[in-house]
């Protein structure tokens, strides 16, 4: 975000010195222009980190959930194991 608001403040500073030579409405549409093209690119910005923080969470719970369930078949897997050697057997009480 600071690089994007970095490179448009190195544009605005390349552009100004041509621009003197320009009449003041000019000068006032181009700050306009440039105002509207910051503040777009300011809300495109705000909606990727609210979407990136969603999805960050989103993930963060279908991991949590892998785990849970992963946890939950390695105890079902011991008590299916019918072996007598199986070292995992947990004998079931009925």
């Amino acid at each position: 975000m600071m690089k994007i608001i970095s490179e448009l403040l190195n544009v605005v500073t390349l552009v100004l010195p041509f621009l003197k030579k320009k009449d003041a409405r000019e000068l006032q549409e181009f700050t306009e222009l440039v105002k509207g093209q910051f503040d777009y690119l300011m809300e495109q910005i705000t909606k990727f980190e609210i979407d990136y923080f969603e999805l960050s969470e989103k993930v963060r719970q279908m991991y949590q959930e892998m785990i849970t369930l992963n946890a939950s078949l390695a105890e079902a897997m011991k008590l299916q194991c019918g072996a007598p050697s199986c070292k995992d057997r947990i004998l079931q009480v009925v």
